[in-house]
């Protein structure tokens, strides 16, 4: 290796430990939350106090499952002597953010009807919706709905990427940005544990990269991510409304459809400004300008290497783990088809 590749290697080494550290948090507080239910219906609480109760710890434990593995891998870079890069948040959007935001929409939601698509054949669909997540024929109250969006929409939205991308990502970009892009976008993936959702989140996790990397700015990304589990709650929201009544259908593609309209228009815009205008870099000297390199790095590793190096120990062990909880559940998947079927 030369001494890009040993800083590659170094850096992903802590990323996978940083993950290790994320999975034992996330299964810390799924078997602690489990237990939560029965301790509420000890307590001299009515059902609405304990929903609630219940959905805020859910959320604060989800956060923090997420929050605490960035300053340990803060800690892991430094320790080896090497650079830690703050995540770029600051409280501004560029003008082109109305733009890609809309655009990531159309392209998230293009790539969620493939992976359902794919995930039909498996029937994984109805095992997640009918057991793992349960399946309900009661509207929500209004106040449910609230607790909902912030549990599922804000929370998630915000704290996924605060790590996979103003971390992960933020810490792999001086090794390319395509590499960068790739890596959070591929673990973004493998964190889910989900064969259900690997597809969708892999391409999630590229269109976010791209944001964040096309507005330099946390917030947009983490915007479009709230956006997106917003209109899969909507979706929800109009099923349960309506229950299976034709109105549920149109409501839901008539919103898409605007969606989709809205974001292939922003695409042929961002494509065409793309193409018109090149992008410029002053090298300091002589106030002389040239292009900017595509995929520009400080400490540039070619993408072959970087995949040939991108399993050190910290990081198998995290893969291994997902990859085993995923097959799992893709297992219990299928005996439920056959069974249920």
């Amino acid at each position: 290796m030369n001494q890009n590749e040993y800083y590659y290697r170094r850096v992903i080494g802590a990323v996978g430990t940083a993950l290790l550290f994320f999975l034992l948090f996330i299964n810390t507080f799924g078997v602690i939350i489990a237990f939560f239910p029965v301790l509420f219906s000890l307590l001299p609480i009515g059902e609405t106090a304990a929903t609630v109760l219940y959905q805020l710890v859910y959320a604060a434990g989800y956060l923090l499952s997420f929050m605490l593995p960035v300053p340990i891998l803060k800690r892991m870079i430094q320790k080896q002597g090497l650079t830690y890069h703050p995540m770029r948040a600051e409280m501004k959007l560029s003008p082109r953010s109305f733009l890609i935001i809309p655009a990531g929409i159309a392209v998230v939601y293009s790539a969620a009807y493939v992976n359902a698509a794919f995930v039909s054949i498996f029937q994984y669909s109805a095992f997640s919706s009918e057991v793992l997540w349960g399946s309900t024929e009661v509207l929500p109250q209004p106040f449910e709905w609230v607790l909902e969006f912030i549990v599922l929409c804000i929370v998630p939205g915000f704290c996924e990427e605060f790590l996979f991308r103003g971390a992960i990502l933020t810490n792999c970009l001086p090794f390319g940005r395509s590499n960068a892009i790739m890596i959070s976008a591929f673990l973004f993936a493998m964190m889910h544990q989900n064969a259900e959702q690997i597809l969708y989140t892999f391409a999630a996790g590229i269109v976010l990269g791209i944001v964040y990397e096309m507005t330099g700015n946390l917030w947009a990304c983490t915007f479009l991510h709230i956006a997106n589990n917003f209109f899969s709650l909507y979706q929800s929201a109009i099923a349960l409304k309506f229950r299976q009544m034709l109105a549920s259908t149109v409501a839901v593609a008539v919103v898409e459809s605007v969606l989709f309209l809205i974001g292939v228009i922003s695409v042929a815009i961002l494509v065409v400004r793309l193409f018109s205008h090149k992008t410029e870099l002053r090298d300091g000297f002589f106030g002389k300008t040239i292009p900017a390199a595509d995929g520009y790095a400080t400490y540039p590793v070619a993408t072959k290497r970087a995949v040939r190096l991108f399993l050190t120990p910290t990081m198998t062990i995290f893969l291994v783990i997902s990859v085993l909880q995923m097959i799992f559940w893709m297992g219990m998947a299928v005996l439920y088809g056959i069974f249920a079927g």
